[in-house]
């Protein structure tokens, strides 16, 4: 099925106005009457208009555009960027080094989500991780139904690709994100966390920046999570947790209306807080307020330093003003990253501030990129707006699907996304 319906067939020599009287059209106002725009051949057009980037995956329109070496405005085109949720979740697997995992999500996705099935970036990303994990035969499966579903050249198989490696789920611990509504499907996202815990393995940082809505069933699967974290006194350290917790407040307000898991995750967030007084208000509250016992007072192993305070795009500035500008060729039309973006400093995300100094065009090539994780990509975001409060645009070349499908997660617009300039 064509994303995009086609416009009836002109017969040849079929006069105009004869074409209206049968249509019961009215006639045109003349030939001086401007002209609507055809919108949808123009986004036809340029969703034919193909473009081959790093892992021999073809990515057709959806968010890339020319590349100009004059332009300082970002221009998104037409159609949106791809997303949905089982791309999401399978993106955040992927970033934190768990491929299979996110291939088998987004594979049974395409079967049975409406939403993942419609989506051509779902289907890219499954493509790359596809060349990535060497299964052809399973690559070239895809690729026929990928014909049929939209009508268009599937992507080819790369034989100068090789295997991806390091590809094995990263070592428990280290950083773990989160990133939209907190509710049950949110479980796939906390499994990274869940085996950290399991494992008793190094200190893992948790951020929560993201997370500012939930549901019932959301906030008391993080509740537990957090409990069990707690109890087994693993040493997790929650990071900007302020949207969250100014959510459940307002929740708590409405009383049992706010959802008994509301009530649980804000106590557990009072633990992790080290604030036993506010801790012993709620718990009476809650017992109150639900008919039940109030929970102990339990805190976490040293909890003065559990929770860490947000920050901005200071910290990108700090690392940008490490000296690797010496690195960087003065001459190079692009930027070329390569390896794995991890950590809240990334050595890339510090190469493009300072790859930005005396140039208003910033070209990145991300062909090379093996990975970014959660804190890794948030760097880069940062990095971005640094650069752009310097009225200077960002151009990113080369993202291979899954790639691209974190930066977007993570807030990059579909704008700084170009084909490779010919």
């Amino acid at each position: 099925m064509s994303l995009f319906s086609k416009a009836p067939a002109k017969k040849p020599g079929e006069p105009r106005a004869d074409a209206q009287a049968r249509a019961g059209a009215r006639p045109s106002a003349g030939a001086g009457a401007p002209k609507t725009p055809d919108w949808r051949g123009e986004a036809e057009r340029g969703r034919r208009s193909g473009k081959t980037v790093g892992g021999g995956i073809t990515i057709t329109g959806f968010g890339l555009v020319e590349p100009s070496p004059t332009r300082r405005v970002i221009e998104v085109t037409h159609g949106n960027a791809g997303m949905c949720a089982v791309l999401e979740n399978a993106v955040l697997l992927f970033a934190s080094g768990h491929a299979d995992p996110a291939r088998a999500l987004l594979a049974a996705g395409i079967e049975t989500d409406a939403e993942a099935r419609a989506s051509p970036l779902a289907w890219l990303s499954l493509f790359d991780l596809l060349q990535r994990g060497a299964d052809r035969g399973a690559f070239e499966q895809l690729a026929l139904r990928y014909v049929v579903q939209f009508e268009r050249s599937a992507p080819t198989w790369d034989d100068s690709i090789r295997p991806a490696v390091g590809q094995q789920p990263a070592a428990p611990g280290g950083y773990i994100g989160m990133i939209g509504k907190l509710t049950a499907a949110s479980a796939v996202q906390l499994e990274p966390l869940r085996r950290a815990i399991a494992k008793n393995a190094s200190q893992a940082r948790f951020d929560l920046a993201a997370i500012a809505e939930f549901d019932a069933a959301g906030a008391q699967l993080l509740a537990d999570v957090l409990g069990e974290a707690r109890l087994r006194q693993y040493p997790l350290r929650l990071q900007r947790p302020e949207n969250l917790i100014r959510a459940l407040d307002a929740a708590v307000k409405l009383g049992r209306e706010g959802g008994e898991g509301a009530w649980l995750l804000a106590l557990e967030l009072l633990q992790w807080r080290n604030d036993r007084a506010a801790f012993d208000d709620l718990a009476v509250e809650y017992a109150v307020t639900f008919e039940v016992s109030p929970p102990s007072w339990e805190p976490p192993l040293d909890p003065e330093s559990s929770v860490e305070p947000g920050g901005d795009a200071g910290a990108t500035r700090a690392a940008a003003g490490e000296n690797v500008a010496a690195s960087l060729p003065a001459e190079a039309e692009s930027l070329a990253l390569s390896g794995v973006v991890a950590g809240p400093r990334p050595e890339q995300a510090a190469k493009v501030v300072a790859f930005a100094e005396g140039r208003e065009i910033v070209q990145v090539d991300m062909t090379h990129v093996e990975r970014i994780d959660f804190v890794g990509a948030g760097a880069m975001y940062n990095a971005v707006q640094t650069v752009e409060e310097q009225r200077k645009a960002v151009q990113f070349f080369g993202a291979s699907p899954i790639i691209r499908a974190m930066l977007l997660l993570i807030g990059v617009s579909p704008g700084h996304f170009f084909k490779r300039a010919s």
